[in-house]
């Protein structure tokens, strides 16, 4: 009798689990659930004491994976000098895995170089191969010159471009033409 006593009570006890919600407990993955927050964040990355790009915020939080940051400004080096300023809404820095050193910025995303303005939704710094990478459509203004187009690859000083459904306006004052550049851009 104590036995099937016993077992009634184990089986009462796992059958009759409270279904709500704790107290405090959200409905967001614990991988949305940041770890840490910051204010006025600020980082850099460097390969053999180079730096090669730095990332400034208004505020951060750590996701174990990745770093979201609000409002974040991107220098990005070329043999120590910037080459390419990057701001926009939202940003996030890859702590892991392939994407490790690669930044996504979104929201009005602008960057600035020597050699024009870039204007899009969603742009990718893909840090092992050393370009821009913006898969929706991005504008690219140099002077009264202006390119628009799909699927853009460049190199950081936005001098080399290669984009797909391009429309444009070109003035000849505008552009260069230099058919030996130096960076290859073009998908692995």
């Amino acid at each position: 009798m104590f036995a099937w006593l016993s077992l009634c009570l184990i089986l009462c006890l796992t059958c009759c689990k409270s279904s709500e919600t704790p107290v405090g407990a959200t409905d967001e993955s614990a991988e949305a659930v940041p770890t840490q927050e910051l204010e006025r964040f600020s980082t850099q990355h460097t390969e053999a004491g180079i730096v090669k790009w730095t990332l400034v915020g208004d505020t951060s939080t750590f996701h174990g994976d990745y770093v979201a940051v609000e409002n974040p400004t991107v220098e990005i080096f070329e043999d120590g000098v910037v080459t390419l300023t990057l701001n926009s809404e939202k940003g996030k820095q890859f702590l892991t895995g392939s994407e490790k050193d690669n930044l996504h910025l979104s929201g009005n995303v602008v960057g600035v170089s020597k050699d024009g303005r870039l204007y899009a939704d969603l742009l990718h710094w893909q840090n092992r191969l050393g370009r821009i990478y913006v898969p929706d459509e991005a504008t690219l203004v140099r002077g009264d010159s202006t390119w628009v187009g799909t699927q853009m690859y460049a190199d950081p000083t936005l001098e080399t471009i290669e984009m797909k459904n391009n429309r444009f306006k070109l003035y000849s004052k505008d552009e260069k033409a230099d058919e030996n550049y130096k960076t290859p851009i073009a998908p692995e």
